[in-house]
């Protein structure tokens, strides 16, 4: 039985070594056809480093005789191209660079180490001689070798490929943009690299560069030094050239797991949590992120069990990314975006396609860039109002912002007692009762009315509800979607523990209009909702309650039978 490629990312190794492949070689093709010099982006995790590498035994003209071996049973195998193996590699991978709290000085030293180490491998793997003068700077130590290379006047010229072009630069973006235009701008060492290698792509030298990243900023600002490369991160043809589809992780669990009843059970647990990716309104299919699948296949495969944690300790996304990239620039958009994706978990923006650091940051901006480190994605366009629609894509996101969340309310000195949680999770799994979570939810509210950004109203009720209701025996949704609308907080049986389903139906009324007429209507209006809701065969006839805030206090809780 083939092996789970989870960590892997030496395409080589990778089939050498029995494991599953997802077969994305007929991309080669695209890209060959669209221009000779590509920048291609993707949230962190999704599996661009080994498509590079997939491209380096490709195009390598010294791994002619590792075709058959490596490509067998592929696309591209049956399909090959007129440019197969007759390129030499230039590779640079900058996705080991830790910029973190480092001064331009330390981090130019780790570029130009793997710039002369991209260089080494290069000599290493053609057998050329030739000596670096490491004390150059960058972009003479590029040039003079590019130089030495045209001298050799060969038929076959290079093929650089760049792994996560942008990877130290989209730290020092998280933290500190003025840093980041220091090291970036007119006058830095990265400009002044891609310089170079416009000039040798210009010479003839170079004839194709491939570059992956995660974010457009690096891009933009080096545009006057590197502009003549296209961006196709947004093409609809390139949407799942990177990640996974449903139907590549259909395959997957085909050949990983026997049980078809487990193969649908682990299909929707990958669903919620690691799918709903979109890179271009207009394409029909939403990605999986490929590293989060194979870890999940992975342990299954060695534990024959679904992990507790479904994501891997060791890749874990960091909520203090999302708050440094929303507080860029002390912009003035914060704490509307941040309260509409707690809330709704959806928000509408222009996505920018590059960014100009040296003016300020617009709404749109902060919202493009939650797009391209994955924290969001594209849902859908909306004609009316020339927008996209952008959506929180997956559970584990959603758990991330979650987290932000309850970090803010740590702040205000707003504590989470453990006690109180225990008692009130009891209540939910073994009576099917929701009284003491919502006591609790009251509490909470009381302390954080006026002390948080966020406008109070129901979604932020909901919010605090959702905050409180993660347990391990229960899948707790917001504005989950059913039949006749959406449930304002829905509660599943995650296993046996927990004895009913629950739904819940959320009123809120501001104390300045509350009156009894009033509160008659509203509790009609949620009666309604939840009997049509229940119509819902698939809810499996769960407890139904209705609570009804008025402003901070609970004003009624009451179990709806019908």
């Amino acid at each position: 039985m083939k092996k789970i490629p989870y960590g892997k990312i030496d395409f080589k190794r990778l089939i050498e070594e029995n494991c599953y492949y997802i077969d994305k070689t007929m991309y080669l093709e695209k890209l060959e056809n669209v221009q000779d010099t590509l920048f291609y982006l993707r949230p962190g995790r999704f599996g661009k480093s080994l498509f590079t590498s997939m491209m380096n035994y490709y195009y390598d003209i010294n791994s002619k005789d590792l075709f058959n071996k490596l490509f067998d049973g592929l696309y591209i195998h049956e399909h090959p191209t007129n440019e197969k193996n007759s390129y030499y590699i230039l590779k640079f991978d900058f996705s080991g660079i830790d910029s973190a709290e480092k001064e331009k000085e330390a981090l130019e030293k780790e570029f130009k180490s793997c710039v002369i180490n991209g260089i080494n491998v290069f000599l290493d793997r053609y057998n050329f001689t030739y000596e670096i003068v490491k004390d150059d700077s960058i972009p003479i130590i590029l040039k003079s070798f590019l130089t030495f290379f045209k001298g050799l006047k060969l038929e076959n010229k290079i093929y650089i490929l760049i792994d996560e072009y942008d990877n130290f630069t989209n730290a020092i973006l998280e933290g500190n943009a003025e840093r980041f235009k220091n090291i970036v701008g007119n006058e830095g060492f990265i400009k002044a690299f891609y310089a170079s290698i416009k000039e040798y792509i210009g010479l003839g030298v170079v004839a194709r560069f491939f570059a992956t990243g995660i974010c457009p900023i690096t891009l933009d600002s080096m545009t006057t030094g590197f502009n003549i490369a296209t961006n196709i991160s947004n093409y609809e043809e390139f949407n799942s050239m990177i990640g996974l589809t449903h139907k590549e992780v259909d395959n997957l669990l085909n050949e990983v797991v026997e049980e078809k009843n487990k193969r649908e059970e682990i299909k929707q647990i990958m669903i919620e949590n690691y799918d709903g990716y979109l890179f271009n309104e207009e394409a029909k299919e939403k990605v999986f992120n490929a590293t989060l699948v194979m870890y999940l296949l992975d342990f299954y495969k060695n534990y024959k069990s679904i992990p507790k944690k479904l994501i891997d300790t060791n890749i874990v996304v960091n909520y203090g990314k999302i708050e440094n990239i929303l507080k860029l620039q002390n912009n003035n958009f914060y704490e509307d975006i941040l309260d509409e994706l707690l809330k709704t978990s959806e928000i509408n923006g222009t996505l920018k396609y590059s960014f100009n650091l040296l003016g300020s940051l617009n709404k749109d901006d902060l919202i493009s860039l939650l797009y391209y480190f994955g924290y969001l994605t594209i849902k859908e366009y909306n004609e009316v109002l020339n927008k996209l629609k952008f959506k929180v894509p997956n559970k584990i996101m959603k758990e991330t912002y979650n987290n932000y969340f309850i970090d803010i309310l740590e702040k205000l000195k707003i504590e989470f007692t453990d006690g109180k949680l225990e008692d009130s999770y009891e209540e939910i799994l073994f009576e099917s009762k929701i009284n003491k979570i919502s006591l609790y939810v009251s509490e909470i509210l009381k302390l954080s009315d006026n002390r948080i950004f966020m406008k109070f109203d129901e979604k932020y009720i909901a919010l605090v509800y959702y905050t409180l209701l993660r347990h391990p025996a229960i899948n707790t949704y917001l504005e989950y979607p059913c039949k006749n609308g959406y449930i304002d907080i829905m509660l599943f049986k995650n296993n046996n523990l927990m004895k009913n389903n629950i739904m819940i139906e959320l009123k809120y009324i501001k104390k300045k209009d509350y009156s009894e007429e009033l509160l008659n209507e509203t509790i009609k209006e949620g009666k309604t909702q939840l009997e049509s809701y229940s119509k819902d065969e698939r809810l499996g006839n769960p407890m139904k309650y209705l609570v009804v805030f008025v402003g901070n206090e609970l004003k009624l809780l009451s179990s709806i039978d019908y």
